[in-house]
């Protein structure tokens, strides 16, 4: 793995650190659509000591395909398979969301994708597991809501040296 690699990893790791934190800070009432929903559902962890990874993430694309239709029936602690797509016709770095009856409920987002690609294609990056970490169906939002929510925790392994000034 190269040192821009890591950065760029590391980087997108830190990203959803700050969504995490910044969720203990906003307030009640301050909503920014898009930006401020569902902040302390994303988080980012790298331990150098170790190299063990924790990745928090909404998964993508969830209202098409009859993916919205799926996460009405996927709870919290549900094991999900995060599985490489280079086949992905927008995203050769793409990884998508399997359930556990091998259905399709969505996808990484692209630039997390396109960060961690590289690194488990080199065989730096190791997958150790997944599971839902949030989810909400469409039949619980607003109606105003276009697609269900779906937050995926992803733990991983950096494998190889790991420097003393890339903590997260």
């Amino acid at each position: 793995m190269t040192q821009e690699q890591k950065e760029r990893f590391l980087s997108e790791l830190n990203k959803l650190h700050e969504r995490f934190e910044l969720s203990k800070t906003a307030e009640p009432d301050y909503f920014e659509p898009g930006m401020m929903e569902y902040l302390d559902k994303s988080e980012g962890f790298f331990d150098e000591d170790t190299g063990d990874v924790l990745i928090r993430f909404e998964s993508k694309g969830t209202r098409y395909d009859g993916r919205t239709e799926l996460i009405e029936n996927i709870h919290v602690g549900d094991e999900i398979q995060v599985v490489r797509d280079k086949e992905n016709p927008y995203n050769s770095n793409n990884f998508t969301m399997i359930n556990r009856k091998g259905r399709n409920v969505g996808n990484m987002p692209a630039k997390l994708c396109n960060a961690i690609a590289p690194l488990y294609d080199n065989g730096d990056l190791v997958f150790t597991g997944a599971k839902v970490s949030f989810a909400e169906p469409i039949s619980r939002r607003s109606r105003h809501a276009k697609q269900a929510m779906l937050f995926v925790e992803l733990k991983c392994r950096l494998i190889g040296a790991i420097s003393e000034d890339t903590s997260v």
